[in-house]
């Protein structure tokens, strides 16, 4: 397919995008204009809001990892430190040409942080990552099983409003990241990219109902390749009981080649459930998944994007706070 056929079969998907974005953008200006909801009635806020009796000695709510893959605009206190583990697996991608094999598709990253609160909204932080690839029979990728270290990062996060003191949440986040696989074929090639995002929130019943939109652009150099994405994603979290959140969220992921977003490659739409629990004042438990549901792109056939996108994504992470 030439290129101005690529852009033609892009144009559809491009318009849902841009639809899709300016519509969380307008939930977002909308959800800065409603104060938090307040449980009117005596049995709701007995039955949905957490007691000071059974909440944990010093627990407060941090919005940052309540969600699922997406993130909170909270940040650390001043001289707040916190260790995290994330694991995120990625699974299933289209077939190759060989119908003789089964193939298989599995991509796993362990990423250990550490951050630190120079201020009240501002965190500073350094990580290292271990990446492997579990890939066999999977288009237009050679069979791969093995990896290892796989690089190291930074991150700076400013909080320039609170949600607890302010309409909304609002930060913005940059994590330059230095990378020796491939993210999806896992070939052994030398990659720097520079995550930025944009992340809002908003606690909408009191200590109960929070809702969280982010907007992330990601341009990534690896080897003479230049490739750069986006994610916008909506979110929300119910507090169950005290420490315990369950949610859902949506996310739409699209891959471009060139750093500034230049040809569209493809695009997926996920919706999956998020798990949140706080085990103590200082630690915590996440799990998220993600399933597409919808995609295109100038190669794939049918209503999906498996050659750019997998079907499922997965998330674990353990973090503590010291």
């Amino acid at each position: 397919m030439n290129l101005r056929s690529q852009r033609r079969a892009a144009r559809p998907l491009i318009r849902a995008f841009a639809s899709g974005s300016f519509a969380l953008l307008a939930t977002g200006a909308c959800l800065a204009t409603l104060p938090a909801a307040p449980a009117h009635a005596a049995d709701l806020k007995a039955q949905a809001a957490p007691t000071a009796d059974t909440a944990p000695a010093g627990y407060e709510i941090d919005s940052e990892n309540i969600f699922g893959f997406t993130e909170g605009s909270d940040t650390n206190d001043r001289g707040e430190q916190e260790v995290t583990i994330t694991g995120t697996g990625r699974f299933k991608r289209a077939t190759g040409d060989d119908d003789d094999r089964s193939s298989h598709y599995s991509a796993w990253e362990a990423e250990a942080e550490y951050e630190y609160g120079v201020t009240r909204n501002l965190t500073l932080g350094v990580s290292a990552s271990f990446a492997h690839h579990d890939i066999s029979n999977i288009e237009d990728m050679d069979d791969v099983n093995g990896g290892g270290f796989n690089g190291l990062g930074a991150s700076l996060k400013y909080r320039f409003l609170s949600w607890e003191h302010d309409p909304v949440g609002l930060a913005i986040s940059v994590e330059p990241e230095w990378s020796r696989y491939g993210d999806d074929d896992g070939e052994r090639v030398d990659g720097f990219s520079l995550p930025i995002k944009v992340m809002l929130d908003k606690e909408l019943v009191s200590e109960t109902l929070f809702g969280a939109l982010n907007l992330a652009y990601e341009p990534e150099w690896a080897g003479s390749e230049k490739e750069s994405s986006l994610e916008a994603s909506a979110a929300l979290s119910w507090q169950v009981t005290n420490g315990i959140f369950i949610g859902g969220e949506a996310r739409y992921l699209a891959g471009f080649n060139g750093a500034a977003l230049d040809d569209f490659e493809g695009g997926a739409f996920y919706l999956g459930p998020s798990f949140y629990a706080q085990l103590s004042k200082a630690a915590h438990i996440k799990v998220a998944y993600s399933y597409q549901v919808a995609g295109s792109s100038p190669e794939s056939e049918g209503n999906l994007d498996l050659v750019n996108h997998e079907r499922q994504q997965l998330l674990l992470q353990f973090g503590v706070e010291f």
